[in-house]
């Protein structure tokens, strides 16, 4: 069986702060446009790269769905019941200021992954890649890996990744 991927090519990066984070999500501000429903793809330390649904935007205000948010921006966990009885539960918010940036592109393309190893990957696509060009990699549970174009040709494209991943880990998940 073949790991199959989506390659999203990095277009630029755009600033973001995060303002607040609850268990399902965080609220930030970007002066990029955003769309409720659009995937975002989001790094707050070095290349470690994450994605969340925007859930709601009003100017450059925005919300994110996001699993483990507690866990990927490191705060501790707990349930805000509210002051009246009327109230629902909802997970606490806490307040952070922190900074990072937003990876953006306009396609996503699915690809098939020929090669690994502990520092990149061929990859078989329907796309045409610039060397030097950064691409952002998702394959089916993992980790999403930053990664640059080292060489296209027709169908094939060779990426160097950021950091070194963990080659038996990736061909497992291909099995």
């Amino acid at each position: 069986m073949l790991l199959k991927a989506d390659v999203l090519p990095v277009v630029s990066y755009a600033n973001m702060s995060i303002v607040n984070v609850s268990r399902t999500g965080f609220a930030g501000e970007t002066m990029t446009p955003l769309r409720a429903t659009d995937l975002l793809i989001f790094s707050i330390v070095g290349n470690r790269f994450h994605q969340g649904s925007v859930r709601w935007v009003r100017g450059p205000k925005f919300g994110i769905d996001l699993v483990d948010a507690l866990d990927i921006l490191s705060c501790s966990d707990a349930v805000d019941p509210g002051f009246l009885a009327s109230h629902a539960s909802r997970s606490k918010r806490y307040p952070v200021d922190l900074t990072g940036r937003i990876a953006i592109g306009s396609i996503c393309y699915h690809s098939t992954v020929r090669d690994v190893s502990r520092s990149g990957m061929r990859l078989e696509i329907d796309a045409v890649l610039e060397v030097g060009q950064q691409v952002i990699v998702r394959l089916p549970d993992r980790p999403l890996i930053l990664a640059s174009v080292r060489w296209a040709a027709s169908d094939m494209a060779g990426i160097e990744t950021a950091d070194q991943i963990q080659t038996l880990r990736l061909v497992c998940a291909g099995v």
